[in-house]
Order: C-alpha cells, then structure tokens, then sequence
C-alpha cells in the first residue's frame, strides 16, 4: 500500500508565492542599487523617518489657521484698493471656477470684508490654538532629518514670526496667482524664483537657529521653490475642475475638503523638499567614499570586514 506524500514541495502554491515575492524583492534590490536609485531610497527613507505624518498635521492646522489669516489680509488688501470684489472675480477667472464653486468664493471674500473685525477676533484664536504648532512641526521636521536637536526658550516668538510670515507668503500668493493672466505668467515667473528661494532658505535656517549653513539648504530650497511652484502653477488644470465638481457633488463641503487636499499636496510636497538637502549631502559623500573603495560594490563584490566598519 502506498502513501501519498503530502509534504510541500517548491511547486505548492504556497511555495510559489513565497519564491515570487523572493524573486520580486531580488529584482527591485538589482534595480534600486544603482545612483540614482541609492538617492531615491535614502530619500525616501528620510522622509518617512522625518516626518511622521506632520504632513497632514501642518495641513489640518494651517486650515483652522493661516487660512483665515490669510483671507484677512487679502480683505485688507482688497479694501485698500477700493474693489471688494475684483480680486476674487481674477482668481475666479485663473482657476476657471464656475457654478456653486464661483458663488463661494465670492461669499468668502465678501462676507470676510464686511466682517473685518470678527474675522480678526478668529483669527487671533485659531492663531492662538493651532498656528503656533505649525512652526514646530516644521522645526520637528528639519531637525530630524538633519538629525540635530534644536529647542530654546524663544522657540515659540520663532513660531509666532514664522506663521505670520508663513500667511503673508499664503496671501501674496493668492494675490499673485489672481493677477497671472493679467500681467503674465512670464512677467511674474523671475519674482516668484527670487521669493520662493529666499523664503525657503530663511525658513529652515530660521527654525533650526543657523546651525545649518546656506549653502547646505540650497539644493532643498531650489527643489521646493520649482516643484511646489510648478505645482501651484499647474493648479487650474487639476484644482480648479476638481473643486467644480465637488462642489456640484457636495456643495460648500466638497469645496473645503477639496481646499483641504490642495492644501495638504502643497505642506507634504514642501516637507519631501525640506529633508532633501541633508538626504543629498549624506548620498553625495557615500558616492564618493564608493567610488574611492573601488567602485559600486554590487560589481566589485562587498567590502572587507575591516573596510565596512570604517
């Protein structure tokens, strides 16, 4: 009498599965260990290791603050020119707002410059109880990933300039982006480059009190200031329709949750930025202790046991 052998062999399903996903992780190993993928791996590991969902923090909080303190700005803004209502008619226009979504916008704006006063009250409360939080989130993220550790008593008059330059920067940019078609895109495109690198220069060399010198921020800086601008800049092609129909779908909410997302692609893109500087130093001076051992390791075969641990 035979006996069937029901032990599994490496053609089982569950031997299959588990020599697929070897296979799988050796193939993305081959490709990742080269330059750009060692870059793109430290960089992502960073940022996970950096921000610790700071992201949507900063993007809950900036909603319940820098944006009503913006809106007081541009209503100040709006007052002084003497139209009310012009400033929210060209942004309308950029972002090719139309229906329930135009109609909100215009009921923003108006009932912020009728109620000038109350709205200031507002924003002095949100500024109160989350605004300052803002600032340390930033802070909490540069540091990490310079991984240096920063905190003095004057950390939060820091967190008090920083929000309010932070909301200028908010309603400028309104500002800015309302007045693109009527001065052109071109016309504007050197001032936001100057401004948007000098902001995010200052911003980390601010927060973490000069440790870190210019030059270190640099490659950071000039990566937030062209995909962050790209990315507002592309904006009417991607928000402005998503905000019509979710307006259509779910009125003044579905607007406020698209703001809301808007708002959180533009603080996560801007914190993926913050910890490439520190990312891109620690990758360059890899290459090149790499390339002072011999060459790529995955060629010439790993280091000696005396090498690896220097």
């Amino acid at each position: 009498m035979t006996t069937s052998d029901n032990s599994p062999t490496s053609s089982s399903p569950g031997a299959d599965g588990s020599n697929r996903l070897s296979a799988a992780r050796d193939w993305l190993s081959d490709r990742a260990d080269t330059r750009l993928g060692r870059l793109a791996l430290l960089w992502f590991r960073r940022y996970f290791e950096a921000s610790r969902n700071s992201g949507a923090a900063a993007a809950s909080y900036a909603t319940l603050s820098v944006l009503p303190a913006a809106l007081v700005i541009i209503a100040i803004f709006d007052q002084a020119s003497g139209n009310e209502n012009a400033l929210a008619e060209r942004l309308i226009s950029h972002m090719n707002l139309d229906g329930p979504t135009a109609s909100l916008v215009r009921d923003l704006f108006g009932t912020t410059s009728n109620n000038l006063l109350a709205a200031s009250f507002t924003v002095v409360i949100g500024f109160l109880i989350w605004g300052l939080s803002i600032g340390q989130l930033y802070q909490d993220v540069y540091a990490r990933s310079w991984r240096i550790h920063v905190g003095t008593a004057t950390d939060q008059v820091q967190f008090t300039i920083w929000f309010f330059v932070f909301t200028g920067v908010i309603a400028l940019l309104t500002v800015v982006a309302s007045e693109l078609k009527a001065a052109g895109l071109l016309a504007l495109f050197p001032v936001w480059i100057a401004g948007s690198l000098i902001f995010w220069l200052w911003t980390p060399r601010f927060l973490l009190h000069r440790k870190i010198s210019r030059r270190s921020l640099l490659p950071g800086a000039l990566l937030a200031t062209f995909v962050v601008g790209g990315a507002v800049a592309t904006a009417p092609l991607w928000i402005g329709p998503t905000l019509n129909q979710n307006a259509k779908a779910f009125g003044s909410f579905g607007v406020m949750l698209g703001l809301f997302a808007y708002l959180l692609i533009l603080i996560t893109i801007s914190m993926v930025c913050a910890v490439f500087s520190p990312v891109w130093a620690e990758w360059r001076k890899t290459e090149q202790e790499r390339k002072a051992a011999g060459g790529d390791p995955a060629v010439a075969g790993p280091k000696p046991a005396t090498e690896a641990g220097e």
